[in-house]
């Protein structure tokens, strides 16, 4: 009657919900006073067969080790999960606590996919052994099992909460948990280490997920084998690790590390060669946050990766705000302001009147953190590389078009046209051409800019035929810029229609010393010629080029020599001082437009 009294009261416990380890705890506590018994152990199996833990324990321990209770656990599922005993035989008698049982009583807590661990109660000489008790013990069993399972799941939960499930490792919030206990300690010291596999999203991208997973698993595996006694390591989001260590950092070791790091991955028939860069960052008795931390060791990182180093350690203005992806939108949000990119304009001058035919567009931007101006070819490649480059081309064309309007007011028929370099991103994007034409309305026809396109535009020329020709309807002029330099054959020229050509500089530079590369201008004007195509050359910045320029009858050029790149407003007022000295008669040979150096030029 006790012992049925005694399962009643469990189940309506387990029917409310009580906390594992206080059931756990009430069993034993029922075990023991029913039967008499010395005292009990619950061991719950984690992983697989092969470990067994005490999860909740009570009075005196049975006497017997892990083997002692798999050997009585594989004897219960033998016989159907019955109860076994055992005798301790005199030898292993000792019980923790005191001493001489009569016996071990042992059941396999059962589970949905097999025994989830043992029960086992040690029972003295005056303990009664009925059936009963057997059955009893049983019902105990089953009940326990309910509560295991749970645990079993609970802890599941809690290991997804702190480990990261392809690798096993430590996932960031134990990380950051790990680094607050280890730098509680006053005077500690230590460092932490970002280990970064660079290529991961592309390899993801190429091979997919299920080799990006492998090759985080093996990399796991590797940086196990590689550390040192009392390094920590865990996982920080997509291909990045993070090491923890004490003292100071051994940059040589870490070197080795990566190294190993980049050895190829076999994964089915694929062969993947990651690429590995390191950013540490060393802590001490500054009073640095965990966050701070990881912080500087993140901008180690991305010093490593701009440098192509393996390993970079972190010191004071090391990764600041200057890194890419933090110029990206700084760089966006310039876009996005009417005056964020600014403009300066050079000209293009016929040699033979000295008159101003065209002026060219060039986008400067200023960083707004550091104040100092970008070299063009670094944040333009930025906007390619993500995605901005048609806001920049719109960006110049709104700034570019105003000032051929103010031009237009101011100048009239002198005014020089604007020319705008273009990418090919925006060729094929409609919205660009209908806000560029939107942008000229008002400008008479022969007044509306000029596009240049890089050889690059050109590699499809069947492909952008339609949208030059609606450029050409619009009254805009399109030129090819850097012929030569590029990506497009010759033979693009004669398959779109385009108004003019410009020389790449480096063929220019070279005309006082070289006579392949004058031969060579002298059969690209030629060439100009044949077409019917006027030829600019650009990059005169001595007189002895201008001089050999106009001995061979070319008309139009550019360079430092004939005008630097200067504002709007300073290149009205020198277009407006160079129209009147004109009209009074005053000679103006070709002479540089003006020598005065703008911000950037």
């Amino acid at each position: 009657m006790r012992a049925a009294r005694a399962l009643r009261c469990l189940d309506r416990r387990l029917g409310e919900g009580e906390e594992p380890h206080v059931f756990m705890d009430r069993v034993l506590g029922m075990a023991t006073g029913v039967l008499g018994a010395l005292g009990g152990v619950v061991l719950m199996r984690t992983g697989s067969e092969e470990r067994l833990r005490t999860v909740a324990a009570c009075g005196r321990r049975p006497p017997g080790g892990e083997r002692r209770w798999h050997a009585l656990l594989r004897e219960a599922l033998e016989q159907g999960g019955k109860v076994v005993t055992w005798q301790p035989c005199g030898e292993a008698a000792r019980v923790e606590g005191g001493n001489d049982p009569r016996c071990v009583l042992a059941v396999a807590v059962p589970g949905p996919k097999g025994p989830l661990g043992v029960l086992a109660l040690a029972l003295g000489r005056g303990c009664p052994r009925a059936r009963w008790s057997e059955a009893f013990l049983e019902g105990l069993g089953r009940r326990l099992g309910y509560v295991l399972e749970r645990r079993q799941a609970s802890e599941l939960l809690e290991r997804g909460r702190r480990y990261d499930q392809v690798t096993g490792l430590p996932n960031r919030g134990f990380l950051l948990r790990h680094l607050t206990r280890r730098m509680a300690p006053r005077g500690v010291r230590g460092w932490v280490a970002f280990v970064e596999v660079e290529d991961f999203t592309e390899i993801n991208d190429v091979w997919g997920y299920t080799v990006g997973d492998a090759v985080l698993r093996e990399a796991a595996r590797r940086l196990r084998e590689e550390r040192k006694r009392g390094i920590w390591v865990a996982r920080c989001g997509s291909g990045r690790f993070v090491l923890v260590g004490a003292e100071n950092p051994d940059l040589e070791w870490l070197g080795r590390v990566a190294a190993r790091l980049e050895y190829p991955v076999e994964v089915g028939d694929t062969t993947v060669h990651p690429r590995v860069r390191v950013g540490v960052a060393r802590f001490s008795a500054s009073g640095v946050e965990p966050q701070e931390l990881l912080r500087r060791a993140g901008r180690a990182l991305v010093e490593a990766r701009s440098r192509g180093e393996r390993v970079v350690l972190y010191r004071p203005g090391v990764g600041r705000p200057h890194s890419e992806r933090a110029r990206v939108e700084r760089l966006r949000a310039s876009l996005e302001r009417p005056n964020g990119i600014e403009l300066v304009y050079q000209p293009i001058v016929d040699l033979m009147d000295g008159r101003v035919v065209y002026v060219e567009a060039l986008a400067r931007w200023r960083d707004p953190i550091s104040g100092r101006p970008v070299p063009p070819n670094r944040f333009v490649a930025l906007a390619e590389r993500y995605g901005m480059v048609t806001a920049l081309d719109r960006a110049v064309v709104a700034q570019a078009t105003r000032l051929a309007h103010r031009a237009w007011e101011e100048l009239g028929a002198r005014a020089p046209r604007v020319t705008i370099n273009v990418a090919p991103e925006s060729l094929t994007d409609p919205e660009f051409v209908d806000f560029a034409v939107a942008s000229a309305r008002g400008l008479p026809l022969y007044k509306r800019p000029v596009l240049e396109l890089t050889e690059r535009s050109l590699l499809d020329p069947v492909a952008v035929r339609p949208t030059l020709a609606r450029l050409h309807e619009a009254g805009f002029q399109v030129f090819v810029d850097d012929l030569g330099s590029g990506y497009a054959s010759f033979a693009a020229l004669a398959l779109v229609e385009v108004d003019a050509f410009k020389v790449d500089r480096t063929l220019v530079l070279a005309v006082d010393e070289e006579e392949r590369a004058r031969a060579l201008l002298r059969g690209i004007v030629r060439l100009g010629r044949e077409l019917g195509l006027p030829v600019i050359v650009e990059g005169v910045e001595h007189g002895s080029q201008l001089s050999w320029l106009r001995s061979e009858d070319v008309r139009l050029a550019q360079g430092f020599y004939l005008g630097r790149p200067k504002n709007g407003s300073r290149l009205i007022a020198s277009l407006r001082s160079r129209a009147s000295g004109r009209a009074a008669g005053v000679a103006t040979d070709v002479l540089p437009l003006d020598t005065v150096t703008t911000w950037y030029g």
